[in-house]
């Protein structure tokens, strides 16, 4: 998985039966992903694969915030921010706190990720740039 090369769990299946593991089935292997908090999510090449979190564990209050952010992206309404497991709200309330004078109409959080509107006097584009700026990561 490290490859992220597996976009099933019939393909992770068959590899681990290759390598000698014959009484594997999928469903053991969903449960194995569940525990190892294995996602799909899009390669460099954007096929869906499975890959293992960056990081497994919550985020400490010695964690820097930037740490935290793994991914920005937006389209023409909204930015998404990626972060990592059980860091999204405390992000999410950061944004909150700056308000609309830094573009900021509002955020919904889960655990790792985040919807982050634009007021009405920026742009997706802008905001995205900000939040690039604001968490020092690269375009």
């Amino acid at each position: 998985m490290k490859e992220e090369k597996f976009s099933s769990q019939g393909e992770i299946v068959l590899a681990l039966q290759e390598e000698g593991f014959e009484n594997i089935n999928q469903s053991k292997v969903s449960r194995m992903l569940t525990k190892f908090g294995a996602v799909r999510t899009r390669n460099a090449k954007m096929e869906m694969v499975y890959c293992l979190p960056a990081e497994l564990g919550v985020p400490t209050t010695t964690s820097p915030l930037k740490n935290l952010v793994l991914d920005v992206d937006h389209n023409d309404a909204v930015v998404v921010i990626h972060t990592s497991p059980g860091a999204a709200q405390l992000i999410a309330r950061l944004l909150d706190s700056l308000g609309k004078s830094e573009g900021i109409l509002g955020t919904i959080a889960g655990d790792d990720t985040i919807f982050v509107t634009p007021a009405s006097a920026f742009t997706a584009r802008q905001l995205y740039e900000a939040i690039l700026a604001l968490f020092e990561q690269e375009l």
